[in-house]
């Protein structure tokens, strides 16, 4: 039998009833601790899958656009190419959707106007059933459900999108306006429910009233790879002979995404930094938890000091005690943590029902994300294990102060 051990079980139920609560505060604190650091990183994760998934999945990843040349003319070269998942048509204009509402007043939002090929694969998002109610010149459009909302609108109405190109006429030159249909709304819960618009590749080419760039967007197989890619594709075009009577311009994710991308990469590494610093303060409590020990339990260790056990023993007792409290700690805050990350996203979407308004309504996704990680728990126990261990040998080392005759003269 361990006697260090078994002596440290025994002090876990001490007599004195402070004692007793020092230590389920102490094993409490790093618990919490503990906890909240689970919770913040794997909501910290769930917002850089939510990026890479929900807002990157429906995003042009990967857009080829062609000057002199139309790209499309290898489509079917660079579909077989490896990483590639998909090939469409692609044209992408930013526009003005005016709304006039009662009163002569007139709201406003800018969009993203995204065309569509509905013979095309499934990169925009749209279902066959709804790429076949785009027509072309019949200028229906989809419409983002939170933009809708914004505009007041439903399936049916009508609203008119302003074009940044001119129109010159004999009374001057004049921006192009069109009218055109929505035929049904997108919800994605995310920020392009608040900025996008699908329609017909050909309205849209129309509406920018230009014979090119003709672009093509590509969709990758991993989004993070994206720049190797985006490599092969550059390479594969050069080695064609025939696309040397034109230039390629390339563009992907990164250059609209990428800041938002590394700063939530940032972020949890800085939440992690900051957050441990929790974590050593509740470890540090272990120390008055030990010393307090120590104190309580100086006639018991005076009397086992005498009987020949060693001040080598004596330390390992309380180490033994230590370990015990901050392994239960740790062990009970990650699945704390766990239980708070299966609970969160109800909580707040419960909040958003009560608030009639989306609580994560100022960030790209209108839901809380979170993605607990094997990784991320197996760190933060390692790191709250190291903090404890370094708080409990020093506590330890207050048992070779012992003086077994002083302490047994007084009992």
């Amino acid at each position: 039998m361990n006697l260090p051990r078994f002596l440290a079980a025994r002090f876990l139920r001490p007599e004195g009833a402070f004692l007793s609560f020092v230590t389920v505060a102490a094993a409490g604190g790093i618990a919490l601790a503990v906890a909240v650091l689970v919770l913040v990183l794997s909501v910290a994760n769930g917002f850089e899958r939510a990026l890479r998934e929900e807002v990157l999945g429906a995003v042009p990843q990967l857009v080829v656009e062609g000057y002199g040349v139309d790209p499309a003319a290898y489509l079917e070269a660079l579909a077989a190419l490896p990483g590639i998942e998909g090939v469409e048509p692609f044209e992408e204009l930013g526009a003005l959707a005016l709304v006039a509402q009662a009163g002569m007043r007139t709201q406003s939002r800018p969009v993203q106007v995204l065309g569509v090929a509905p013979g095309a694969g499934g990169l925009s998002g749209l279902t066959p059933q709804q790429k076949e109610r785009l027509r072309p010149g019949a200028f229906g459009v989809f419409l983002g459900a939170e933009l809708a909302r914004g505009l007041a609108l439903v399936p049916g109405d009508s609203l008119t999108l302003v074009v940044p190109n001119l129109r010159l006429t004999l009374a001057g030159a004049f921006p192009v306006q069109r009218t055109v249909t929505v035929l049904g709304l997108l919800e994605t819960g995310t920020l392009l429910d608040g900025q996008t618009l699908l329609a017909h590749l050909d309205d849209v080419r129309a509406l920018a009233r230009r014979g090119g760039p003709r672009s093509l967007r590509l969709g990758v197989r991993d989004v993070l790879a994206v720049g190797e890619d985006r490599a092969q594709v550059e390479a594969a075009l050069a080695a064609l002979p025939e696309a040397a009577s034109g230039t390629f311009r390339f563009s992907d994710w990164r250059d609209r995404y990428g800041a938002l991308f590394e700063a939530i990469a940032v972020q949890k590494k800085m939440l992690f930094l900051v957050l441990t610093l929790l974590v050593a303060m509740a470890a540090f409590n272990l120390i008055a938890m030990v010393l307090m020990a120590i104190r309580q339990q100086s006639a018991a260790l005076a009397m086992l000091s005498s009987l020949g056990l060693g001040g080598a023993q004596l330390r390992a007792v309380f180490r033994w005690h230590g370990a015990l409290v901050a392994g239960g700690g740790i062990l009970a805050g990650v699945l704390g943590g766990l239980v708070l990350c299966a609970g969160a996203p109800a909580l707040v979407a419960w909040i958003s029902e009560l608030r009639g308004a989306p609580l994560m309504g100022a960030y790209f996704v209108h839901h809380l994300p979170v993605a607990p990680a094997l990784g991320d728990c197996l760190a933060v126990a390692a790191v709250a294990g190291a903090l404890a261990t370094l708080a409990i040998t020093l506590a330890a080392r207050r048992a070779d102060a012992l003086a077994p005759q002083e302490v047994l003269r007084h009992e």
